[in-house]
């Protein structure tokens, strides 16, 4: 287990193999911790240097009063990215995870390489942001 300090939060990571293999940077969605990604990160591993952290609010992460917003944790994303040394990732996200991981290639498309999606969607309701 590591902790990272990203935009003034203790964020809860693992991170597997070596440097030298292309990163993949996973988002779980809302409420659940990078452990939902158990069983799916034996399989990454053998391709990816693969990243799975807590969001802010959730698992070991800080959990900070709200609002959240889907670009606050996006930014806090690309944080952890400058802190591993990760200059250009793929990302997966699922969900919330999937929101941040559009958010994050929209606004930093230099830092990402590919995308996939699962069960998300482009845009909440009438409120961008939650509370916890």
């Amino acid at each position: 287990m590591t902790k990272a300090r990203v935009n003034g939060i203790n964020v809860d990571l693992s991170k597997e193999r070596e440097p030298l293999v292309e990163p993949l940077v996973v988002f779980m969605g809302m409420g659940a911790t990078r452990s939902s990604w158990r069983y799916q990160t034996e399989t990454f591993r053998r391709y990816f240097r693969t990243v799975t952290f807590d969001n802010r609010g959730v698992g070991k992460s800080d959990k900070p009063a709200g609002p959240y917003s889907i670009k606050m944790m996006a930014d806090e994303t690309l944080g952890l990215m400058d802190h591993l040394g990760i200059e250009r990732a793929h990302v997966l996200g699922v969900s919330l995870g999937g929101m941040i991981a559009q958010e994050l290639a929209a606004s930093h498309p230099e830092r990402v390489d590919r995308v996939v999606l699962g069960c998300t969607f482009a845009k909440a309701g009438p409120t961008p942001t939650f509370q916890r």
